[in-house]
C-alpha cells in the first residue's frame, strides 16, 4: 500500500503546566509520503516527512533544575522512520505447512532536526534527539508459539544537548535476550533481559541554549535487567 498526506497543525500550551505565560502556539505544516506491505514471511512500512514548524515550543533546563518553556523562531522536522522483517531462514527443526522460522526484525529513525536560519542559533541541530536509532531483533520462532533470540538497541552518533552545538552525549549500543510464547490465543507471555553487559550509557538527555561544562543534563540508562509479563486477549 502507498499513503500520502499534507496536513497543517496546531498545539496551544496548557498554560496551568509551564512557569510563565509569554508563549505563542506552536503551528506547522506537515507533508508525508510512504509505503507499507504485509505477507506471511517478510513485512515492511516506511514514511518520510518534513515538518516546517513555527514558534516551536522547547523546554529549556535552567540552572536551578526546573524547565522553562520558550518557543523557538521557525525550525524544520524532517526524517525517515522504518521497520521491516523478514524470515531469513525456514524449515530449520520443523517443515511443512507450518515451519519454524528465524525472524529478523529492523527498525530504523533518521532525525533531521534543526533551525530554520535562525537569529542566535543559524542552521544548527536541534538539541536532545539522537539523528540514528536502530533496533533489530533475531528470533527463533517455533510454530508451538515459542520463540526466542538477541536483541540490539544501537545509537551510533551522539547528539547534541544545547541549541548552540557546543555540549554532545556519546554513542551507545546495548543488547539482550528475549523469550516468550505467542501462539495467537488468548493468554502470551515473555521474559526479557535487557543491557546484558551491564553498560553505563547515556539514555537521553535535558536541553538548554548554551551549556557549559558542568551543566547537569545527562539522564543515564538502567542497568542490567529482566523484565517479564503476561496478557490475556479477550
Amino acid at each position: 500500500s502507498f499513503g500520502e498526506s499534507v496536513s497543517p497543525n496546531f498545539l496551544n500550551p496548557t498554560l496551568p503546566n509551564i512557569p510563565f505565560f509569554l508563549i505563542k502556539p506552536q503551528t506547522a505544516t506537515t507533508y508525508e509520503i510512504g509505503t507499507r506491505m504485509k505477507r506471511p514471511d517478510y513485512a515492511w512500512e516506511i514514511a518520510l516527512y518534513h515538518a516546517d514548524i513555527r514558534n516551536e515550543l522547547q523546554c529549556l533546563f535552567s540552572a536551578f533544575g526546573n524547565c522553562n518553556v520558550t518557543n523557538a523562531d521557525r525550525t524544520i522536522h524532517q526524517g525517515i522512520e522504518a521497520g521491516a522483517g523478514a524470515a531469513i531462514f525456514r524449515d530449520i527443526f520443523v517443515g511443512g505447512a507450518a515451519p519454524d522460522k528465524i525472524w529478523l526484525n529492523l527498525a530504523y529513525t533518521l532525525n533531521d532536526f534543526r533551525f530554520d536560519n535562525d537569529p542566535v542559533f543559524a542552521n544548527n541541530q536541534l538539541p536532545g534527539a539522537p539523528r540514528h536509532f536502530v533496533r533489530a531483533e533475531l528470533l527463533y520462532k517455533h510454530p508451538s508459539g515459542i520463540y526466542f533470540g538477541p536483541n540490539l538497541e544501537w545509537v551510533p552518533q551522539a547528539y547534541f544537548v544545547d541549541s548552540a552545538n557546543t555540549l554532545i552525549t556519546s554513542a551507545y549500543a546495548i543488547w539482550g535476550l528475549k523469550a516468550g510464547f505467542d501462539n495467537g490465543g488468548p493468554i502470551t507471555g515473555y521474559i526479557e533481559a535487557r543491557n546484558i553487559s551491564n553498560k553505563a550509557y547515556i539514555a537521553s538527555a535535558s536541553i538548554i541554549d548554551r551549556a557549559t561544562p558542568t551543566s547537569p543534563l545527562f539522564e543515564p540508562g538502567n542497568g542490567r535487567a529482566i523484565y517479564a509479563g503476561v496478557r490475556y486477549r479477550w
